[in-house]
């Protein structure tokens, strides 16, 4: 492809909120070694980006800069001895850069997304449920016939988390805090549903559960996860996704000691932690599994709507 110098890109000045960003002019990314230069076909807008915007997420990078952290589109450009050719449809996970036109990435992020796979579902690939998949599964160690306990289940972690806890055999006992985001995790497959803003939702999951449940993945925090401590078996894990609720909780560790439980953390970061001088992080792979989140719930972001907030 011809040579590209500029493009339109959404670019935060300064930390604070959506007033601080644009859409705008900017220059094209550079490549340099081992990187494929993708153009932008979709791109998700994760509870992160809100961090990020408002200058609370763990990676501050200095303003100005393109926003955005997950995406799918078309490889146009690579260096040499690359595996990918322009034209491979992809998907990726970056710090920053999601929300422009082109986006400069590391080769060892891409996701060759398979045929029949949308862009606006391949983005949901990368962050969510490579998220979820780690908690479930490398973190958790989650085995067919276990339980689990979601919440946020109809959120972008919850629900990758109930999809493929399903397909990998477990029961999934799914929370949310309305009827309606429980309708959408019994669509994901989830067994059991149950609203945590109405009292007495600890002893439902009781009622389903005597013996506590195997593995609780909490991407909400605070009084939630104490609760879900509780509501665990013996060996049981919780898995901590993010802290949605604004805070983090106090952990009782006897609560743990006496169940032989644990508490770790599930972050995307496990399988693509970046080295010091290295930009290589992460593995080339090819999505495989169940499809993401219906296309009903896909939710089209304009200019207008990302600025009021909608």
């Amino acid at each position: 492809m011809p040579a590209v110098s500029e493009m339109q890109a959404w670019v935060l000045s300064g930390f604070g909120d959506r007033s601080q960003l644009a859409y705008t002019a900017w220059p094209a990314p550079e490549l340099r070694p081992g990187e494929a230069l993708v153009e932008v076909r979709a791109a998700a807008l994760n509870f992160a980006d809100g961090l990020m915007i408002a200058g609370r997420y763990q990676l501050r990078p200095a303003p100005p800069f393109v926003l955005g952290a997950e995406l799918a589109g078309v490889v146009v450009a690579t260096t040499p001895g690359s595996t990918f050719r322009a034209g491979d449809r992809v998907a990726a996970q970056v710090w920053t850069g999601a929300y422009g036109q082109y986006c400069a990435v590391d080769e060892g992020r891409l996701i060759r997304l398979p045929e029949g796979l949308s862009f606006a579902e391949g983005t949901a690939l990368p962050v969510s449920y490579t998220t979820a998949h780690i908690a479930l599964f490398q973190e958790g160690r989650l085995t067919p016939g276990q339980t689990v306990l979601v919440h946020a289940a109809a959120g972008g972690v919850g629900g990758a988390a109930v999809q493929l806890a399903r397909a990998g055999g477990a029961r999934v006992i799914a929370t949310a805090s309305s009827d309606e985001k429980l309708a959408i995790a019994q669509a994901h497959g989830a067994e059991a549903l149950i609203n945590y803003r109405e009292s007495g939702w600890t002893d439902e999951v009781r009622r389903l559960c005597p013996d506590g449940v195997d593995l609780v993945v909490d991407p909400v925090g605070g009084q939630t996860t104490l609760d879900s401590i509780g509501l665990l078996g013996w060996r049981g894990r919780i898995l901590l996704i993010g802290f949605a609720s604004g805070a983090p909780a106090q952990l009782p560790a006897n609560r743990l000691l006496v169940k032989a439980a644990a508490a770790m953390g599930g972050l995307l970061g496990l399988c693509q932690r970046p080295s010091p001088g290295d930009r290589r992080t992460g593995r080339a792979g090819r999505a495989r599994g169940p499809r993401p989140a219906p296309s009903t719930h896909w939710r089209p972001v304009s200019r207008e709507r990302l600025l009021r907030g909608a």
